[in-house]
């Protein structure tokens, strides 16, 4: 598995079609996770049991949401919140981790 991170626009999607064009990508991961917290789940848990079922080459893509302001609503904060935690589930078990900025890769792991 390979994880991308980076902020909005950074060249995360064209540098993974250069490097991984035969992998299976999922994108916008974050987005799932707003939708569990909506649906009472905890993202932790979710990401864990689906890293279980999958196999084969796997490229996640994620925004990185942490840098910034932190926000004033308590559900936006939970959702940072986790995302991060989700993020370093992911690159824990990722086998190479980048992040992306200005379309600058740098490999993290």
């Amino acid at each position: 598995m390979v994880l991308i991170i980076g902020g909005m626009c950074q060249g995360k999607h064209d540098f993974c079609k250069s490097e991984f064009p035969d992998a299976e990508v999922i994108e916008h991961y974050e987005e799932r996770i707003r939708e569990e917290l909506g649906e009472g789940k905890d993202p932790v848990s979710e990401a864990e049991k689906w890293l279980d079922e999958i196999s084969g080459d796997l490229v996640i893509i994620m925004n990185e949401v942490g840098s910034g302001v932190v926000p004033m609503d308590r559900d936006e904060r939970a959702w940072r919140e986790s995302v991060g935690r989700v993020s370093c589930l992911f690159a824990k078990r990722a086998d190479k981790v980048y992040r992306l900025l200005a379309g600058i890769p740098q490999r993290l792991k």
